[in-house]
């Protein structure tokens, strides 16, 4: 689990530290402080520069465009501070390893020049093909042996079709890293996320988690046949069968509450022994049910070890976390607002458990 992350050069984030981090994060701030680009820096960290992290976030963003030879392309210069893609973000942090001793880690992205990256001389033809390109990203992790690398396209754009993994075994050797974004989970993750649950103690959870919206929800079920493909923001193929009710209910039908809980749910399970990322950790939601959702998150996260980091913009959210931030029913430092302020070099403002609750019973603002 991190106490503390440092972030140079990625996107509005010229010189950012967190200190003081727990086990649940709540990022408050104004818009375009930099609350997301928070939760994608703490992705890219925890990765170990497995590159389908840093597609999710691209994906997330929307950060591609159409290319007639590589159908479309991922536009990286908008991770790079003031788009300056000569520059390098790092991530650094301060986690609890497996001896309960503190260990720093880090991870590194920049492009790298052709000319570089070959180290011979070049003759003329291939000289100005090389000055036409920018070169390659590259992703290094203190985490992994060797680094990722992808030769960029001439106008310095990222292609999407790129080998999964370098240099890992197996997908659990990867650290788990789990995205929600402010409309929940893409419909097809929630589909393979669940035939890995289905009949586990996970799956009851999703149904308990959904459940704290709609009490007469019995069952969850995902039609394999009708998966929806990446990236669709349909729901079609989910199903509900709820008490009192013949047939069965397509979740799109409950709501945008029912779909963000069942979301949570599902990706604490994914995430276990790792980092859950969620934007946004209040659309959809009535302020009556985030208490719900927060007892939720903060006992699922302790059970399964993760890390979870969220932002909001809502007073009732943080507000509704105060009501779970007792010292008596979870630990001490498990829950956490920090405020996250522009500019460079700032570091965020943290309010513990106790300043939680002091600033929900006086009113007080924290964003």
């Amino acid at each position: 689990m991190y106490s503390s992350i440092e972030i140079s050069g990625f996107r509005s984030l010229e010189q950012v530290r967190l200190e003081g981090l727990s086990r649940v994060n709540l990022l408050v701030g104004s818009n375009n402080s930099g609350k997301t680009s928070v939760l994608e820096c703490v992705g890219l960290l925890h990765s170990a520069s497995d590159y389908r992290v840093l597609r999710s976030l691209l994906e997330l963003r929307g950060e591609w465009l159409p290319d007639e030879d590589q159908g479309r392309v991922y536009d990286i210069a908008q991770l790079f501070s003031h788009r300056d893609m000569s520059a390098r973000i790092c991530v650094s942090g301060q986690r609890s390893g497996p001896s309960s001793q503190l260990e720093a880690v880090k991870t590194e992205l920049s492009v790298q020049m052709e000319q570089v990256q070959m180290g011979l001389p070049l003759h003329d033809d291939a000289r100005e093909a090389a000055d036409e390109s920018p070169g390659r990203l590259v992703w290094a992790s203190s985490e992994r042996k060797g680094e990722f690398r992808a030769a960029l396209t001439a106008d310095g754009m990222l292609p999407v079709r790129q080998p999964a993994r370098h240099g890992w075994g197996t997908d659990d050797d990867i650290p788990r890293v789990q995205f929600v974004g402010t409309g929940g989970l893409v419909p097809g993750d929630v589909g393979d996320i669940f035939d890995d649950v289905v009949l586990t103690d996970a799956e009851d959870r999703a149904v308990e988690a959904m459940r704290l919206i709609e009490p007469r929800v019995e069952r969850l079920a995902v039609l394999a046949s009708k998966r929806t493909p990446l990236g669709s923001s349909a729901r079609g193929g989910i199903l509900l069968r709820m008490q009192g009710v013949d047939g069965r209910v397509p979740i799109g039908s409950v709501g945008d509450g029912m779909w963000r809980m069942l979301g949570l749910a599902l990706a604490l399970a994914r995430a276990r022994g790792g980092v859950l990322l969620v934007d946004e950790i209040d659309t959809g939601l009535h302020y009556t049910v985030m208490q719900k959702m927060w007892t939720m998150i903060a006992e699922r996260s302790r059970s399964l070890d993760v890390q979870v980091f969220a932002t909001t913009h809502s007073r009732d959210c943080y507000e509704s976390l105060a009501s779970v931030a007792d010292p008596d029913a979870v630990p001490p430092g498990d829950l956490t607002i920090h405020r996250i302020e522009p500019g460079s070099g700032k570091s965020n403002v943290r309010f513990s458990e106790h300043e939680v609750a002091a600033v929900a019973e006086r009113g007080l603002e924290v964003r």
